[in-house]
């Protein structure tokens, strides 16, 4: 001993009492302590090991070393099973071993021994640390030489061991109960949010900062996967340098194109809960490509799986990793102590999302049957027996019963969305929706909107979740008009659902599948705007797997007489007027027209004859021409005055208003109306459709 007698055993003893009793904080009590047993025994390093409550798992309580660990050393707790405590488990007395013996002992599975030897340490001294009758820990002298310890020693160091004994029991008892009040509080916290926030992302984000309390992790992420295969919740939660937690799309994160493969695969880790770290975690990463992924990425080396639950209409869990330490089984038994709660309380969300997802569907059906309802087309069926026409009706009976993309092409007023009707009215799809998006009249920040849909929150103005127009099409068609018209940044988009069947709402980061045909129309030349590179060349060829060409009425001379009749009908009950002949004449007029703005520029001229005619038939040659010759190509040219001129002029402005009113489905002003449309001020255009006795039919 140095500079103590064995006598003044007692001193010691009343000094490392008076310690317990008044130095509340742990660690500065066993430093103190330390201090102290150097002044009798002689040792380099001293440490305190306890056993979790089944005595299954070794753990480091207190240390005070003068050497420096190896940076591969992992910090954590350790089976007693296999390592060179578990002889010692029922000793009564101090115990002497030799480093360098019980290397040759535990060779490979209990690396403690080597790791001492190779640092220069020969001995290790173990006295049991009893409270309640049984071992509760040891404390440990490691020394760099081999000393001879007399029995006398050992039992002063057994005796002095009794009260260090009693201030690691009541230390554990004390942060085993601290632990439980943090526990509670922790539930107390995460029952409240669950209970008062009701956006589920702003509500996990609540749950990420109580687990972060006593469980401190650098990722949480929320994963429900349906029968299907596909992620219905894929949320993932990041801690920022600052502290706090934030959502994040880990697509984007990681800029992996088998992403969502790998995402797939790495679900069955939720099958296997558990707490993984330092080889566990390794094998881990061998065995899931996305494990790899983030430890190699973002230093992930320890992860909390958690199973939420599995029902036959879906499996849920939840995963948590960090980067700066291994997780124990403590921590995992503080995130299950949650798991009742978030999982009643998410399963209530998804539930209240897809009341709230098929609320807003029906309203989408709702608003689209209005607009059905209230739209006016150029006509109700496809009209004539001509040979064009039977072509590009063979072509339609052919490609209807299939579900292949379509590409319609035609010059504008040709019908094209007439022919969209018929291919999805002759499909397996008739019984859904035809939804039809316009992609002339939206302006290019909402069609991304329109047709993919947005989350609340993604953008200035989402005030609420909005379904886009694919997933209300869902089972039925979609059709694209004036697909021409599409922005090059969303091209891509549109392809990449094409290709993949699935798409992602603006700010959204779950996978929805998407079920539709598609149509597609347009009035350009595509492969011309191919080449002046307005067009992606993959989407064309997505795009015109069936193309369908629409001849212009010019072609269907032998149409116009059936056509031209329907209008007169049509017109004639919408108005409320007498159903009046064509005279022969004018037919072969209408026979001889160019017929530039097609089937459209037809109605529109049968429907001004309807609303100005009061005699025995209906006076189409005062709008061809104010003497009934001008126009027809049969019957000579007449030299035109300027009232015939200042007619035409009238006639031309009638026909562009109403050609204009047409593709804004009735409405002047606001945006996409036909003010905007025809770039007038909106009053302006009212006094002329006033002028013109149009008022009749639009406000």
């Amino acid at each position: 001993m140095q500079g103590e007698s064995i006598h003044e055993a007692s001193s010691l003893m009343r000094y490392i009492s008076d310690a317990v009793g008044s130095i509340r904080d742990p660690q500065e009590l066993f430093r103190t302590v330390t201090d102290k047993l150097r002044l009798v025994f002689e040792f380099d390093s001293a440490v305190i090991i306890t056993f979790d409550r089944d005595r299954r798992y070794i753990n480091v309580f207190f240390e005070m070393l003068r050497f420096e660990l190896p940076d591969t050393v992992q910090r954590k707790k350790r089976p007693v099973a296999g390592s060179w405590i578990e002889p010692h488990l029922g000793d009564t007395t101090v115990s002497v071993m030799t480093i360098e013996g019980e290397v040759e002992r535990y060779p490979a599975d209990f690396p403690v021994p080597k790791m001492l030897y190779e640092l220069g340490m020969r001995q290790v001294v173990l006295s049991p640390l009893r409270s309640g009758g049984k071992v509760i820990g040891f404390l440990n002298f490691v020394s760099k030489h081999e000393k001879s310890w007399s029995e006398d020693e050992k039992e002063l160091l057994s005796t002095l061991s009794s009260p260090i004994a009693v201030a690691v029991s009541n230390a554990l008892a004390y942060e085993e109960l601290r632990q439980r009040e943090a526990q509670t509080a922790m539930q107390l916290a995460v029952n409240n949010a669950l209970l008062t926030i009701r956006d589920r992302s702003r509500m996990m984000l609540a749950v990420c900062e109580q687990i972060d309390r006593l469980a401190p992790c650098s990722f949480l992420g929320i994963r429900v996967m349906g029968n299907d295969g596909h992620y219905r919740v894929f949320d993932n939660f990041m801690k920022e340098p600052g502290g706090g937690f934030s959502p994040v799309l880990s697509y984007d994160h990681f800029g992996v194109s088998d992403f969502r493969e790998m995402a797939r695969e790495s679900f069955s880790i939720i099958a296997n809960p558990g707490c993984y770290s330092g080889d566990d975690f390794d094998r881990l990463a061998r065995q899931y490509r996305l494990v790899s992924l983030v430890r190699d990425k973002l230093g992930v080396c320890s992860v909390i799986s958690v199973a939420l639950w599995d029902s036959p209409g879906s499996r849920a869990g939840l995963i948590i990793s960090n980067t700066s330490r291994a997780f124990d089984d403590r921590d995992l038994q503080t995130v299950s102590l949650i798991v009742p709660q978030l999982s009643l309380a998410l399963q209530n969300y998804l539930a209240y999302e897809e009341i709230d997802e098929l609320r807003r569907r029906l309203e989408g059906e709702r608003t689209w049957l209005i607009e059905e309802i209230k739209g006016s087309h150029d006509f109700e069926e496809i009209i004539g027996r001509s040979a064009p026409l039977a072509g590009v009706l063979r072509r339609v009976s052919q490609v209807a019963p299939t579900d292949a993309t379509v590409l319609i092409q035609g010059e504008t007023g040709t019908g094209k969305e007439l022919f969209a009707r018929a291919i999805h009215n002759l499909s397996p799809r008739r019984e859904k929706m035809m939804v039809k998006v316009n992609c002339a009249v939206l302006p290019a920040a909402l069609i991304e909107s329109e047709l993919f849909g947005h989350e609340k929150g993604s953008f200035t103005g989402a005030t609420e979740r909005r379904i886009g127009k694919f997933e209300l099409a869902a089972g039925g068609t979609i059709f694209l008009d004036e697909i021409g018209e599409l922005p090059i940044e969303l091209q891509a988009k549109l392809l990449r659902v094409l290709q993949e069947r699935e798409l992602e709402r603006i700010g959204g980061s779950r996978v929805i599948p998407v079920d539709v045909r598609v149509i597609a129309a347009t009035n350009r030349d595509l492969e011309g705007e191919i080449s002046a590179g307005r067009f992606r060349e993959d989407l064309f060829f997505r795009l015109n797997v069936f193309p369908l060409a629409i001849p212009p009425l010019r072609e269907r001379g032998e149409d116009i007489p059936l056509l031209a009749a329907h209008f007169a009908s049509k017109f004639a009950r919408e108005f409320g007027k007498l159903q009046l002949p064509f005279r022969e004449s004018d037919l072969l007029r209408l026979q001889g027209r160019e017929w530039r703005g097609n089937i459209r520029e037809l109605a529109h001229l049968v429907e001004q004859a309807v609303i100005v005619s009061d005699g025995l038939s209906l006076d189409i040659a005062s709008l061809l021409s104010p003497d009934g010759a001008a126009g027809c190509d049969r019957c000579g040219v007449k030299r035109k005055t300027m009232h015939d001129f200042s007619e035409e002029m009238l006639m031309l402005e009638r026909e562009l208003i109403l050609d204009a009113l047409d593709r804004s489905g009735g409405r002047v002003s606001g945006q996409g109306g036909a003010a905007e449309l025809l770039e007038m001020h909106p009053k302006t255009l009212y006094s002329r459709i006033d002028k013109l006795g149009m008022r009749k039919r639009y406000s």
